[in-house]
């Protein structure tokens, strides 16, 4: 399992991004080339005086990156994966002073961004040209074309952005079902902040399909209860290269493992979360001189509209007469806990139960309701 979930940055008030550095790794942690990155490659020649006149740091920098180049692609892996653990283990010791707890509104906002703003499950489609790449990789493509008429302060808005890789028959394939927050508003404030909308992109067309339903969480993990209840719709999206899926930032989301054409393979997604007047902690603003090489933000890289959502009805199950903790047979039934890691075995227990559709055809989303009588729901999970 690889999984390279830490590379966020947040953008300067012009919402342009780097990624280069952070491609590099990811393809090279996927298995393939890296030929194509701003690590690959040897520099160019030059002459004495030249190299003599160089900052050392530079020259430096110049002669790791050829050395880079002469090694294996499985040494470049190992090398390149081990420059990612250091960098995370640096980024989770540094202390983010900047970082601000964000007032909310009512339903738990950073920020009122306008009857306008669409909340609504849609994808888009995205043909994956070299252009194309290039502006997705920024991150501000995806940014610019979902707050586009927006009300929000642009100096404290951006986008949070990472990448996983997820191969296919791993016993850690599945992405736990969670809610995207700022780990440090929960930890040391007791409250969820959540990014504005939330979004996939599939960069190959493999795995297990992503699961939405239609459960906000608690403003306070201490009330997860005001999370719990019946479940109506949801949307389930299998992999398909270029396709990009968009939901609230609020909802409950996760990995269905499902047997199907596709269902091997490496399964690669490019996440960006938009955070609207706030900076979720750990996030890293671009410097200007790199927003300046990253150029302009093209919108065209999402112009084009995801193919319609199809409807399907989510199966029917017997509920047993528990009350509010419904039992149920050929669903999905997992049992989760806020997040993993330190603490974790003090966070709230949800046991989460959906009955699935039939298996769907290769890269379909389908917009799923749930009748009243399924046992479609998110309870509390017993200790």
């Amino acid at each position: 399992l690889q999984s390279l979930c830490s590379f966020a940055c947040f953008p300067a008030p012009t919402l342009q991004f780097a990624m280069a550095s952070s491609t590099a790794v990811a393809n090279s942690a996927a298995g393939g080339s890296s030929s194509s990155s701003a690590h690959g490659g040897c520099a160019p020649e030059q002459d004495s005086a030249a190299v003599a006149s160089e900052p050392p740091g530079k020259r430096r920098k110049k002669e790791s990156l050829a050395k880079l180049s002469q090694l294996s692609e499985e040494d470049k892996r190992t090398f390149l994966l081990k420059m990612l653990k250091a960098d995370m283990s640096g980024a989770t010791d540094r202390v983010d002073k900047s970082w601000c707890m964000p007032d909310l509104t009512a339903d738990g906002r950073t920020v009122d961004a306008g009857s306008g703003f669409n909340f609504d499950f849609r994808t888009r489609r995205i043909e994956m040209t070299d252009e194309a790449w290039g502006e997705l990789a920024k991150a501000s493509a995806v940014f610019a074309q979902h707050t586009e008429g927006a009300s929000f302060d642009h100096a404290r808005s951006g986008a949070e952005w990472w990448a996983q890789v997820r191969q296919s028959g791993h016993s850690d394939e599945a992405i736990q079902f969670h809610w995207d927050t700022d780990e440090v508003a929960v930890e040391q404030h007791g409250v969820n902040v959540h990014p504005h909308l939330s979004t996939v992109t599939y960069l190959t067309s493999c795995g297990a399909p992503t699961l939405i339903v239609d459960r906000h969480n608690a403003l306070r993990p201490a009330e997860s209860a005001a999370a719990h209840g019946p479940i109506e719709s949801g949307l389930l999206s299998y992999p398909q290269e270029g396709k990009h899926v968009v939901f609230d930032g609020q909802l409950l989301h996760g990995t269905v493992p499902r047997a199907g054409p596709n269902a091997s393979g490496d399964r690669i997604t490019f996440l960006v979360n938009v955070w609207l007047n706030h900076r979720p902690s750990g996030c890293r603003r671009v410097t200007k001189a790199l927003a300046r090489r990253l150029g302009s933000v093209d919108l065209g890289v999402l112009v084009a509209a995801g193919a319609p959502l199809s409807e399907v009805q989510g199966g029917c199950s017997s509920t047993s007469t528990g009350g509010d903790r419904p039992q149920s047979s050929d669903a999905l039934e997992v049992v989760f806990i806020r997040c993993e890691g330190a603490g974790a075995t003090e966070a709230p227990r949800h046991r989460l139960v959906v009955p699935l559709p039939e298996l769907g055809p290769s890269g379909a989303t389908e917009l799923i309701r749930w009748p009243r009588e399924s046992a479609a729901g998110l309870w509390a999970a017993d200790p």
